[in-house]
């Protein structure tokens, strides 16, 4: 099997940490380049924290630093309270628990390296995308035709019957809607994994004493960061860690307050790693279009999918959204990586 050439766009970030090693793990990733971006924290933060994992898995990828703010969204401060996240007590912490990196970045920026890098390739690049999508949306606005040239964009983000950042929003959108909608309005062929599937993409703590007794400086270190991720929800009160939770209907508040109140942290990232080594891990994917709310009010950053083309749209399908995750399959895929 010749291994996927993948790029991944990230704001490490506990779950991107652990997305990071599990590509560098798996024999059917090569992990070609790590492009950073404003998200869990400030860019010198994820890039600091991506340069750490990259030297502790002691391998040779190259990190390029991206887009330190969104799009626009940020011209008006009232629109986005909370951000940016220069630091903050929750689950990811400033820097991750390893060494400080001595390796350094590459000279150009992730937005250029993307450009170039698809424009020379042959159209063979997986991008895997789990932050907001800035870099990304600069990159399409730069050269559009680098959407021609994504074998395929798999990336975490929205929620069809969930959200975390807002009564309406999934932190990834939210933080820079439209650099979503720039994305979801290209031509790319995109995969979607929203909450709905990476609510059950968790780790319970007995599971995460078990990837830690494998006994790899991987297992290890990915345990502690799951680890930290579950003590957060032991100390933030559900109604206060997400607004809307205890209001909304539907399979995906069910899953997400059972993992919540049975101490079961999510590690979202990890599933766009996991769709890519192995397809099944996804249990539900239909077609859609994809539309992201810009307009600033209370559903800033939503996104909407619409399954049974309402609005009659000459393109009634934009991407493929997936709905629902095989718990136990990526749980098998996170041990036999990080255990060997």
């Amino acid at each position: 099997m010749i291994p996927k050439k993948v790029i991944l766009d990230c704001d490490p970030g506990s779950d991107d940490a652990i997305a990071m090693m599990l590509a560098m793990k798996s024999d059917a990733i090569d992990l070609i380049g790590v492009t950073t971006v404003n998200g869990n924290r400030i860019v010198p933060k994820t890039t600091e924290n991506a340069l750490r994992v990259v030297q502790f898995m002691k391998v040779s990828v190259p990190v390029y630093r991206g887009c330190e703010e969104p799009i626009i969204c940020n011209e008006i401060p009232e629109r986005k309270p909370g951000l940016p996240r220069v630091t903050l007590n929750d689950c990811h912490g400033d820097f991750l628990p390893l060494p400080e990196a001595e390796i350094r970045t590459e000279k150009e920026h992730a937005v250029f390296y993307l450009v170039k890098t698809l424009m020379e390739s042959e159209g063979d690049i997986y991008v895997a995308a789990v932050g907001p999508l800035t870099n990304l949306a600069m990159a399409l606005r730069i050269e559009p035709k680098i959407a021609g040239k994504i074998k395929q964009l798999v990336i975490m983000g929205g929620g069809h019957c969930g959200a975390n950042a807002s009564p309406a929003a999934e932190f990834n959108f939210y933080a820079d809607p439209e650099a979503a909608k720039i994305v979801m309005d290209s031509a790319i062929p995109k995969v979607i994994l929203p909450l709905d599937a990476t609510w059950r993409a968790c780790l319970s703590e007995e599971k995460c004493k078990e990837l830690a007794q494998l006994g790899t400086p991987e297992a290890k270190v990915a345990a502690a960061l799951v680890q930290k991720r579950i003590d957060n929800l032991k100390v933030n009160d559900v109604s206060e860690h997400n607004y809307a939770l205890r209001h909304q209907a539907g399979t995906v508040a069910g899953a997400m307050l059972y993992r919540y109140d049975n101490h079961m942290a999510p590690i979202h990232d990890a599933l766009a790693i996991a769709y890519l080594i192995n397809e099944n891990v996804v249990t539900e994917l239909a077609d859609a279009n994809v539309d992201i709310d810009i307009a600033g009010g209370l559903c800033d950053g939503r996104m909407v999918a619409d399954f049974h083309n309402t609005k009659k749209s000459k393109d009634p399908v934009t991407a493929k959204v997936a709905l629902n995750s095989d718990a136990g399959l990526f749980t098998d895929m996170l041990f036999a990586a990080l255990g060997k």
